[in-house]
C-alpha cells in the first residue's frame, strides 16, 4: 500500500522558513528582508555593487542566501516562499491585514522601504549617500528602484500612484509636501511602524484593548430591553460590515464595554480614540491605518451638546464596522455611504445595578446588595469603580460589610474629576428635623424626601414617558432656610450636595454656558448626587422680546436650560428669593414647589433654641426676643454665632448680655431699631 501524499503544510514546514516563529514580529522581519533583497538587486543593477558601496548589506545578503539554498539573493524567490509560509499562520498579521484592506504587494514594499531607517540606522547613511542630502528615502529614489517589475516592464506610473495612495491613507507622510512630488522626503509614522512590528502603539489620544482583554458578550450586563439587540450585533456586523454603530447613553455606562464585547465575538480587538482625532487629519488617517493593522474595531468617543452635529471623515482603509460612543444628544453623520445603526443603553435599572454590585463586591450580603441597588443609582461603570473603594473604607474601619457612608465616600472620589471646576460640595449632616419650619413646609419637604427615595418606582408606575428625575423649587426671602433645607435633604438621602458655581458656569462666549451646564447636569446624573442651583433666578430669568443679539443669546440659554431640566434624570434643587423673575416655563417643569416663609414667633423661638445649645440666657428674655424681633432664620443664626464669639472672648457661659450685644449688631447691619431693652448685665460686655 502506497504512503499518503504529504500535506501542503508538511511541505511548507520543510521550506526556508521552517524555523521561523509564527508571530507578527517574525513575519515583519522576514518581509523586511525581502524588501532589502529587492534594493540590493536594484542598486546599480548588481548585487556586488550594493555591498561594495554599503558593506553592512552583506549581513542581510548572507542571511537571505543561507535561507534560500536555490537562487541565492533572489527577491522574487524570497517573496514566493514567504507568501507560502504566511498562509500557515492563523494569528493576525498587521502586514497581511493591510493587504486584505486593499494594499498591493508593491505598496507594502514601498511602505517598508521608507521605514528602514527606523529598523536599522545604517540605512539613513545609505539614503544620504544615494540622494546626496536626505537621510530618508525620497519619492524619486523609490521610483528609480521599483520602476521595473520582475519581468522588466516599466511601471513608473504604478509606483507614483502607490506612493500617492500611501500618503493619502496616512501610511506615509511627506515631510516636505511643498516640494515637487519626486523630491518628497517620506517617513512612516512611528506608531504605525510599531504596530507593523507587532508592538501596540503608545499615544495619549489612543488606547488599544486586545481581543483577550475584552469582556465576553455573554457576561455583558444589560437591561432586558437591549439584551436581544446586543446578542444579535456580532452576526449582523459580520454579515453587513459597512456599518457605523452609534452606541448612546450616559458616560461610564458600559458603552465601550459593549463595543468591546461585540468586537471580541467577531475575533477583533478595539482601538479607542478621543474626539481630538476628528479635528486632526493626519491623526485621523493614522487612526484608520492602525485599526486595520491591529485588526481592531475603530471606536471614537464623542461628547455632543443638544443641537450639535459632527461629521466623521472617511476612514479609507477600514471596510469593517466603525463604532461611535456618545451621549443621548447631538447628531452624527458620515461622509461615506455607511449605514447608521443606533443602540441606546439606558440608565441601569435596579436589577442591573444589583448584578453589577454582586460582581464588584461578591463578599457582601444579599440584603446589603439589594439595598445598594435600590438606593445608589450609579451608572454601571461607576458601580465597578465605587465598590472596591467602598470595601476599602469598610476595612479601614475594621468592618467587612459596606455601610452607606463608605459608598458615599467612595463615590466622592469620582466627583472631583467631573465637577470640581463647575460646582462645589456643601457639607451635609443632620436631618429635616434640625430645621424649624411651619407644618405645611415641613410636610412638603417630607414628601419631597419620599419622592426622591422612590423616584425610580414612581417613574415605572407613571409609564414609559416619565423619567426618574426630581426637580424642586424652593422659594422665599433670603435667610428663610432654603439652602439649609437642601443640605439637610441631601443628608437624609445619604448623598452629596453640589452647588453650581455660576461664576465658573456662565461664559460670555457663544455656547460655552450651555456646554458647562450640560456637563454639570450629566455628571450629577451619572454620579447620583444632589445638584443645587442657588439663586436660580440668575439662570432662569423670564425670556424677553428680541431687541439685540444679546437678548437672542440669553433666550437660547434659557431654552437650553428648559430642555435640559425636563430631561434631567437626577435630583435638582433650585432656590430663589425672587420667584417672580423666574420664567413660568421653569415653574411648570418643577415637580415640587416649596415656599419658605419668614418664621413666626414660635419658629423663631425654636430656631434660637436649636442654635444656642447650652446657655445661661434668661428664659423670659429669650421668649420676648422671639416675639418682638421679626428676624429671619439666617439672621437669628448670625445673632447666636456672634453671641457665642463674645462668650468665648469673655471666657464665660453665653448669657443674656452676650445675646443682646449680638442682637444690636444685627439690627445695625440692617439700619433698623432693636426693639429689645438692654438687660441689667449688658454693660459688662
Amino acid at each position: 500500500m502506497s504512503a499518503p501524499l504529504p500535506s501542503i503544510l508538511q511541505i511548507i514546514a520543510k521550506g526556508p522558513f521552517a524555523d521561523a516563529r509564527p508571530t507578527a514580529a517574525e513575519h515583519f522581519h522576514l518581509t523586511i528582508f525581502g524588501v532589502i533583497a529587492h534594493m540590493i538587486e536594484a542598486y546599480g543593477g548588481e548585487r556586488d555593487a550594493a555591498i561594495a558601496a554599503h558593506p553592512f548589506l552583506a549581513d542581510y545578503a548572507d542571511e537571505i542566501a543561507a535561507r534560500l539554498k536555490a537562487c541565492p539573493g533572489s527577491a522574487a524567490h524570497w517573496r514566493s516562499e514567504l507568501e507560502a509560509w504566511e498562509q500557515t499562520i492563523p494569528t493576525s498579521l498587521p502586514l497581511r491585514a493591510l493587504a486584505a484592506a486593499g494594499l498591493g504587494s508593491l505598496e507594502l514594499e514601498l511602505l517598508l522601504a521608507v521605514g528602514l531607517p527606523e529598523e536599522d540606522p545604517r540605512f539613513s547613511d545609505l539614503f544620504e549617500q544615494v540622494t546626496g542630502r536626505e537621510r530618508r528615502p525620497t519619492a524619486g529614489l523609490l521610483l528609480a528602484w521599483w520602476r521595473r517589475d520582475k519581468a522588466g516592464e516599466d511601471r513608473a506610473d504604478e509606483v507614483r500612484g502607490s506612493i500617492r495612495n500611501l500618503v493619502r491613507a496616512g501610511l506615509l507622510r511627506a515631510l516636505n509636501p511643498e516640494a515637487p512630488r519626486s523630491e518628497w522626503t517620506l517617513a512612516v509614522p512611528a506608531p504605525l511602524w510599531d504596530a507593523l512590528r507587532g508592538e501596540p502603539p503608545a499615544l495619549p489620544w489612543l488606547r488599544l484593548v486586545a481581543h483577550a482583554e475584552l469582556l465576553p458578550l455573554e457576561r455583558y450586563i444589560a437591561s432586558t430591553s437591549v439584551t436581544p439587540i446586543c446578542a444579535q450585533l456580532p452576526r449582523l456586523l459580520a454579515r453587513e460590515q459597512s456599518q457605523l454603530v452609534i452606541v448612546r447613553g450616559p458616560r461610564r455606562n458600559g458603552r465601550k464595554t459593549l463595543v468591546g464585547a461585540v468586537a471580541r465575538a467577531m475575533g477583533k480587538s478595539v482601538l479607542v480614540a478621543s474626539d481630538a482625532a476628528l479635528d486632526d487629519e493626519p491623526r485621523w488617517q493614522l487612526f484608520g491605518a492602525l485599526s486595520v493593522a491591529l485588526d481592531a474595531v475603530p471606536v471614537i468617543e464623542l461628547a455632543l451638546l443638544p443641537g450639535e452635529n459632527r461629521s466623521l471623515p472617511v476612514l479609507s482603509l477600514v471596510a469593517g464596522p466603525i463604532a461611535v460612543v456618545t451621549g443621548a444628544r447631538g447628531g452624527i453623520h458620515t461622509s461615506d455611504a455607511r449605514t447608521l445603526l443606533t443602540v441606546t443603553l439606558p440608565f441601569p435599572n435596579a436589577e442591573c445595578r444589583r448584578r453589577h454590585w454582586q460582581e464588584a463586591a461578591p463578599t457582601q450580603s444579599a440584603a446589603l446588595l439589594d439595598e445598594l441597588a435600590r438606593s445608589v443609582q450609579l451608572t454601571s461603570g461607576n458601580i465597578r469603580r465605587t465598590a472596591p473603594a467602598a470595601c476599602a473604607y469598610a476595612q479601614l474601619d475594621g468592618r467587612r460589610e459596606i455601610a452607606p457612608r463608605d459608598v458615599q465616600l467612595a463615590c466622592r472620589g469620582l466627583h472631583s474629576a467631573r465637577l470640581e471646576t463647575l460646582a462645589s460640595r456643601l457639607e451635609t449632616r443632620g436631618g429635616l428635623y434640625d430645621l424649624a419650619l411651619e407644618d405645611v413646609t415641613r410636610g412638603e419637604l417630607e414628601m419631597l424626601l419620599a419622592r426622591c427615595r422612590h423616584r425610580e418606582g414612581l417613574a415605572a408606575v407613571a409609564g414609559d414617558h416619565a423619567n426618574i428625575g426630581v426637580r424642586a423649587l424652593f422659594t422665599g426671602a433670603s435667610g428663610t432656610g432654603k439652602t439649609l433645607a437642601a443640605r439637610l435633604l441631601a443628608a437624609a438621602l445619604g448623598k452629596d450636595l453640589y452647588r453650581v458655581d455660576l461664576s465658573a458656569t456662565v461664559n460670555k462666549y457663544l455656547g460655552e454656558t450651555e456646554k458647562n451646564l450640560d456637563h454639570a447636569f450629566s455628571a450629577a446624573e451619572e454620579l447620583d448626587i444632589v445638584l443645587l442651583l442657588d439663586e436660580g433666578d440668575a439662570l432662569m430669568a423670564a425670556r424677553t422680546d428680541i431687541g439685540s443679539s444679546n437678548d437672542r443669546y440669553a433666550n437660547l440659554e434659557t431654552n437650553f436650560l428648559l430642555q435640559r431640566i425636563e430631561s434631567f434624570n437626577g435630583i435638582l434643587l433650585v432656590t430663589t428669593n425672587a420667584a417672580d423673575r423666574i420664567d413660568k416655563a421653569f415653574a411648570r417643569r418643577m415637580d415640587v414647589v416649596i415656599p419658605f416663609r419668614a418664621p413666626d414667633e414660635l419658629r423663631r423661638y425654636e430656631i434660637l433654641r436649636l442654635h444656642l445649645g447650652r446657655h445661661a440666657v434668661d428664659e423670659g428674655w429669650l421668649q420676648e426676643l422671639a416675639c418682638r424681633c421679626a428676624l429671619t432664620g439666617g439672621q437669628l443664626r448670625n445673632v447666636v454665632t456672634h453671641a457665642q464669639l463674645l462668650a468665648l472672648q469673655a471666657g464665660s457661659a453665653l448669657g443674656t448680655y452676650h445675646l443682646h450685644a449680638a442682637l444690636l449688631r444685627e439690627y445695625r447691619k440692617t439700619g433698623a431699631h432693636c426693639p429689645m431693652k438692654r438687660p441689667a448685665a449688658a454693660a459688662e460686655v
